[in-house]
Parts: C-alpha cells; structure tokens; sequence
C-alpha cells in the first residue's frame, strides 16, 4: 500500500536526521575537548542511555569546523521536519481511505 511506502519514507529521514544531528552534535562537542590520545578512534556514547550517539568513530586528531557542524545541525533539524511532514501526510492519506471504505 502507498500509504505505508510514504510512513517507511518518513521514518527513514526522521532516522536520517537524528543521525546526521548526533554525528554534527559529536562534533561540535568535540570542538571544546582537549586532544586526548586516549580519545582517538573512539564513538561518542549518548549521556541517557549509554548508548552509541554514532556509529562512525569519531577523528580527535583532524580539527573542527564548527561552520558546517552548525550547518549539519540546521540540515538535520530540515530532514527531521521533512520527514514528520510526510508522516502527517501518510496519516491523513490513510485515514481518508479508512474513512471512504467504512
């Protein structure tokens, strides 16, 4: 069914930005912490959950632009929105169709 084409649509960029959001977020966070060898190679870990924020490692050795981490952040918040709009739509479109064969 379409319907359910579009709600996958719509998840898979609501997914896509969380995760360009949490990779730009590493980033910047990044930006402010001393160059640890330690640090190197390692994956940021979500401060709820414990869980990986990424799952690309992040390079503590190359310097950060925080223009385009800032950026990315502004792309992510567009896919998030973009997505939550198809959803609203799948929503509505399903819902007509329940409401035409009832």
């Amino acid at each position: 069914m379409a319907s359910l084409d579009l709600l996958s649509s719509g998840f898979d960029a609501v997914r896509q930005g969380q995760y360009r959001a949490n990779t730009a977020a590493a980033e910047i966070a990044r930006a402010g912490a001393p160059v640890s060898p330690s640090a190197a190679g390692a994956i940021p870990l979500q401060p709820a959950t414990g869980q990986p924020a990424a799952t690309t490692q992040v390079d503590s050795n190359r310097p950060v632009n925080l223009a385009n981490s800032l950026v990315e952040l502004q792309q992510a918040q567009r896919d998030v929105e973009a997505g939550a709009s198809v959803i609203d739509t799948a929503d509505e479109v399903l819902g007509t169709l329940i409401d035409i064969r009832a």
